[in-house]
């Protein structure tokens, strides 16, 4: 009897995750003529392709017809599929264009996108979005977005052109730069929107609930159908990318300048093993084009959170997402796998010697292997590391799956970390997650269990978040990242936003958090309330108002900026003020103001952030934090930190930026210089000066740098 009802649980909850399948089609037309990616709907494959123009707003009217109309039509030859956008404007003067750099914000410009389930198993998908200048935006979406890569960079194309009854888009994505599972006739999910930025309007094919916001738009979920598509060549390629690099170095050691000739070659190949399977493959990697980490202040005696900007590192990047609060916003409490870890030892590269890296899709199996080795250093001994991941789609929309990492010196000196996770979706507003992972390495004190339960629900106007988390006191991590172990933390986030749309305000919101912490001595080490308030106005203008009382227990002292903080008990209080405009105008502004207690003493800051597109080819980005801390123990005393990125685009494949940073508490300035030229689809051509600063007393030069990279992408 008993197994009878879990039966019949099972079936229920399987019902329930039946979702009514969209019934919009898109059939797109095989041609054999040359499509020009020029901007101009002008090829004969246009005139004769089927037509979609029901767009529906998402924002700021739900349900309803778009205000402009839309027109996109799907065309394919052996190679490309090939997207184009009509976009009707009935004032044309007023669409909002001035992005033309790579990856930039371009959701703050009147835009379009298409979102590609290769797959057809509303897990995993390929964003794409571009605007009237032809600027290029991607991102790799997976665990049903959510977990989302906009670092991942495609090799595709995209023309826009403007005129007197709006703007039109060419958008060309080679198939082999997709995974999918190859079919004489396949069937594919897809959805294409449009934002109109002047009238903070969102619209879509295929609708998403508006409180899914800007994030559901990400979302496999919600999806039409491309059919009929015949054909298509096998993506199985071999790609060999080489580069070159040399340059000069000068490094003040000991009080004398060091002068380094810089010269390095390597090598990166790709394979696509079958149409829906991967393998990187590396050799002497090298990332000198690499932007520099943002500056920040750590005003906590726990380890600051950088994301990983490094490209091997990044395709397929999602699939090995495994921990506690992945893919939320800010720095998880828990992650398995942080690939930051690989190459960088404290805040100082190691040479990555090569490595490989194997992702992709066979049948319901999502797999995820990569191997790399680091050289010997100061800072640590040659070290190999290895990752293997693995989830088998379930039910409709879930996931069940195991990871397990080693990083390893030699033969008795390893840490490693092993575990399982379930990601189920019963209903498209309802989402919950497990987790259970152990460490083990030759020390018997480092062997512990952590594990984790999540459940969020949300409706059109309220969302609310619960959660589980438990460390063990032993638990250790060498490949992930750890804010802290030993804890057992209970959470509960919720929300509430109501549109009103009455006196130039469209919606009004208010939220609630708490966290309460233990140790596994059952003693209270920390606990967190707060309560919140927000406005949106229709120009889209808005604020945030939010007080928090939190208590914190510090079992030993720690220093800040060279004042120690006292262990012992700690009960604080915090007032929050955010303001933020419109980000589509060629000025945008977002101030945070905080004020309140900080252990035993007090605390003001602010931090204000500042974007000026001055044309569409020149934007500056500003950024000014200042704390004022007062403790009973010294003066007042003061951080700052200054940041300044000044970025130029000649066009859509040539860059440069000039990126400029001081922080005064860790006592350094930088300024890093990059010009990027894609002179062909894959190949880049780049020149760096980096300059650095000792700001202890007064700013003295400690190292400069200028290099140049070519790489060059052979397809075999």
């Amino acid at each position: 009897m008993r197994y009878r009802i879990v039966l019949i649980v099972f079936v229920v909850i399987a019902v329930i995750n039946l979702n009514t399948e969209a019934s919009k089609e898109i059939r797109p037309l095989l041609t054999q003529e040359t499509i020009e990616i020029d901007g101009h709907l002008n090829e004969d494959a246009w005139v004769e392709a089927q037509v979609i123009n029901d767009f529906t707003q998402q924002s700021p009217d739900e349900g309803e017809p778009t205000t402009e109309r839309t027109e996109v039509r799907m065309v394919y030859d052996a190679e490309n599929l090939y997207i184009g956008f009509e976009c009707s404007d009935s004032e044309p003067e007023k669409v909002v264009a001035n992005e033309m750099r790579r990856d930039g914000q371009l959701w703050q410009n009147d835009n379009v996108y298409v979102m590609l389930d290769t797959y057809g198993d509303k897990r995993q998908c390929f964003f794409f979005r571009t605007n009237a200048l032809g600027a290029l935006s991607d991102t790799a979406v997976t665990d049903g977005g959510e977990n989302l890569n906009g670092s991942w960079d495609c090799i595709w194309k995209a023309a826009g052109r403007r005129h007197d009854k709006g703007w039109t888009v060419e958008i060309a994505i080679p198939f082999n730069q997709l995974r999918y599972k190859k079919k004489d006739s396949m069937v594919w999910g897809v959805n294409f929107g449009r934002n109109i930025a002047r009238k903070n309007e969102t619209t879509q094919w295929i609708q998403v609930p508006r409180s899914e916001s800007w994030p559901g738009t990400y979302h496999p979920t919600y999806q039409g159908k491309v059919i009929g598509l015949e054909g298509i060549a096998s993506p199985s390629y071999f790609d060999v990318k080489p580069y070159l690099l040399g340059g000069l170095a000068r490094r003040l050691d000991n009080a004398s300048w060091q002068s380094i000739t810089e010269r390095d070659a390597g090598l990166d190949m790709k394979y696509g093993v079958t149409s829906n399977l991967t393998l990187d493959l590396t050799l002497n990697t090298d990332f000198a084009q690499v932007e520099a980490d943002q500056e920040e202040v750590n005003l906590t005696r726990f380890d600051l959170f950088f994301p990983e900007r490094r490209e091997f590192f990044l395709e397929g990047s999602g699939l090995f997402a495994f921990g506690a609060g992945i893919g939320d916003f800010g720095p998880p409490p828990l992650s398995v796998f942080y690939s930051r870890r690989i190459g960088i030892e404290g805040d100082k590269q190691v040479r990555l010697l090569g490595g490989g890296k194997l992702t992709g899709k066979v049948g319901p199996y999502s797999v995820g292997a990569l191997n790399m080795t680091t050289d010997a250093s100061s800072e640590a001994p040659l070290t190999n590391f290895s990752v293997l991941r693995m989830q088998r789609d379930i039910l409709s929309d879930s996931t069940v799956g195991f990871i397990f990492t080693n990083r390893q010196s030699d033969v008795s000196n390893y840490h490693r970390n092993g575990g399982v996770d379930l990601f189920f979706r019963p209903h498209d507003q309802w989402r919950m997650r497990a987790m259970t992972v152990g460490s083990w390495s030759p020390d018997p004190d480092e062997s512990d269990l952590a594990w984790y339960l999540s459940n969020d629900w949300r409706n059109d106007n309220f969302r609310v978040n619960a959660s589980y988390l438990d460390i063990g006191p032993e638990f250790t991590n060498e490949m992930g990242f750890m804010q802290r172990r030993d804890i057992r933390s209970l959470m509960l986030d919720t929300d509430y936003e109501v549109q009103i749309r009455r006196y130039g305000v469209r919606d009004v919101g208010a939220m609630f958090t708490g966290n309460y912490l233990l140790d596994h001595d059952n003693r209270p080490i920390g606990w967190d309330m707060g309560i919140g308030g927000s406005a949106l106005w229709d120009s889209d203008d808005g604020f945030n108002l939010d007080f928090r009382r939190f208590f914190d227990r510090v079992d030993e002292p720690f220093s800040i900026s060279g004042v120690e903080i006292p262990a012992g008990d700690y009960e604080m209080n915090q007032v929050s003020l955010t303001a933020f405009t419109e980000t589509s105008r060629p000025f945008a502004l977002f101030g945070q103001v905080d004020y309140g207690d900080y252990f035993h003493g007090n605390r003001v800051s602010i931090d204000i952030d500042g974007q000026w597109r001055m044309t569409y080819q020149l934007a500056i980005e500003t950024r000014y934090q200042r704390n004022w801390i007062k403790l009973p123990e010294t003066d007042l005393f003061t951080t700052n930190v200054v940041g300044t990125r000044i970025s130029y685009a000649l066009n859509t494949r040539f860059f440069t930026k000039l990126y400029a940073q001081w922080n005064d508490s860790a006592e350094r300035a930088s300024a890093n210089f990059l010009l990027n030229y894609i002179y062909r689809p894959g190949s880049d051509f780049y020149l760096v000066y980096d300059q650095r600063w000792g700001t202890s007393d007064g700013f003295k030069a400690h190292a400069w740098t200028v290099l140049s990279k070519f790489t060059y992408l052979f397809t075999l």
